[in-house]
């Protein structure tokens, strides 16, 4: 489901993009923490998407109160964070978040006071995402002209970063299949996640509708590629969204929707399951109060992924995602081709990225089948590692072979061999390169 924008403009879903807090935190006195626990059951109440989630994390919370399980803290932090797990043991959201945090309800409260403030605080936000390339870190083009992009959150949409967006969706548009990394994306603003959907959505299409507990509304969803945001680029190839246990919010968002509509492969790692949508409250006191208000009910699944995360469509751990999405296009690549040269190619590519995460481990008596001289190379054991050495190179250090299959190595970044045994004996091996050229040689010793 895609996310709503929040109408306040400081745009907060993690603790890293808030304001610092105070290195020195004042104690809080008992009137303090019951005004403060009064207001937070009072925002709850009054904006938690599930009103009647808000009154079973009310009741919990005022039964711990009158156990006095609060009556020995005086650290404001501490208290903060003491209520904000009794009501995550309740909720189960990791959205819900309670912070001591003056400087920052400081700037919620100004915010709110008039527009000449809150477009200052704006103008300050967007500053800070520019200087961080508007979390954009990578853009490249992979081995078999497979496109890659990294971000880690959706900036706050401003002419600057749909700039930035739009160049890195310029520079992959002539690739055959695209990866976008969002295994350390941990959310953002709902408005750019739509905006960079757009890319993926040639016409406008209804992805479902929101529930916004403030104005008890539902409203409908949809994703339109708007030539004024995208410039009219729209963008078909093969899409595989890399995901992992720490990717959430709008990031999850991202890959849910794209996943639902049939439009991505989703590989990696179970993201962490947080689909509400979250505002910040002023609570008093120095404390604020992050408190999902919003809910989506996708068009196709009926539902979101709050509390069970996006399931991949491919498991794959950290290290092998990116190698495991390039694998997936190339085998699909290679079921298409008809030029046969083209098909090795992708083979040898294929079975370069499996080397690269290889762990077969070969039983060193098959290994010694191997050992011997092929005309200029040699092959020998060492350590129950298999080498191999052309011996017309000026280096006469042999290089580790990688076992791709218990037949088939990965020499360097160079080449591949492949033992052929007949009657249990190798007597041949085959040579391939990248280029599609292949050679058969006999042995000579």
């Amino acid at each position: 489901m895609i996310q709503k924008n929040i109408v306040i403009c400081l745009f907060i879903f993690y603790g890293q993009f808030l304001f610092a807090q105070h290195n020195e935190s004042p104690k809080i006195d008992s009137l303090e923490k019951t005004e403060v626990l009064k207001s937070i059951c009072n925002s709850l109440s009054n904006y938690y998407v599930f009103p009647d989630k808000a009154k079973v994390m009310f009741d919990f919370l005022k039964q711990q109160n009158e156990g006095n399980i609060f009556s020995s803290i005086t650290n404001p932090n501490q208290f903060a964070n003491e209520i904000q797990k009794i009501l995550r043991s309740v909720s189960k959201d990791n959205h819900l978040r309670i912070e001591y945090n003056p400087r920052l309800e400081k700037d919620i409260l100004k915010f709110l006071a008039d527009k000449k403030s809150s477009a200052e605080i704006l103008a300050y936000d967007i500053k800070k995402d520019e200087k961080k390339n508007f979390y954009f870190k990578k853009v490249e083009i992979l081995p078999s002209n497979i496109g890659y992009i990294e971000f880690t959150n959706f900036a706050i949409p401003n002419p600057a970063a749909r700039k930035t967006v739009h160049s890195a969706m310029q520079f992959i548009s002539n690739t055959d299949g695209l990866i976008i990394d969002l295994r350390n994306n941990f959310g953002g603003n709902g408005k750019m996640l739509e905006e960079i959907l757009s890319y993926f959505f040639p016409a406008k299409t209804y992805t479902g509708r929101t529930y916004n507990r403030i104005t008890n509304i539902w409203s409908d969803s949809y994703i339109e590629n708007k030539k004024e945001i995208t410039n009219g680029l729209k963008l078909g190839m093969p899409l595989y969204i890399l995901i992992s246990n720490r990717t959430f919010s709008a990031a999850e968002s991202f890959a849910y929707t794209l996943q639902s509509m049939k439009k991505a492969v989703i590989i990696g790692n179970t993201s962490r399951g947080g689909a509400h949508e979250t505002r910040s409250f002023s609570i008093g006191n120095g404390f604020v109060a992050f408190i999902p208000y919003s809910r989506g009910e996708n068009a196709n699944t009926k539902t979101d992924w709050e509390g069970v995360g996006v399931i991949p469509d491919i498991q794959a751990e950290d290290r092998n995602a990116i190698l495991t999405a390039q694998n997936h296009f190339l085998n699909q690549k290679l079921l298409n081709e008809k030029d046969e040269n083209e098909k090795r190619k992708i083979s040898w590519q294929i079975n370069f990225n499996k080397s690269k995460f290889s762990n077969l481990i070969i039983n060193p008596t098959e290994l010694t089948k191997f050992i011997g001289g092929f005309q200029e190379f040699e092959v020998t054991l060492l350590d129950n590692q298999l080498m191999f050495r052309d011996t017309n190179q000026k280096s006469n250090d042999p290089e580790k072979a990688i076992a791709i299959t218990t037949h088939l190595f990965q020499i360097g970044n160079d080449y591949q061999v492949e033992f052929i045994t007949s009657n249990d004996i190798c007597n041949v091996i085959k040579m391939y390169w990248d280029d599609g050229y292949q050679e058969t040689i006999n042995r000579t010793k």
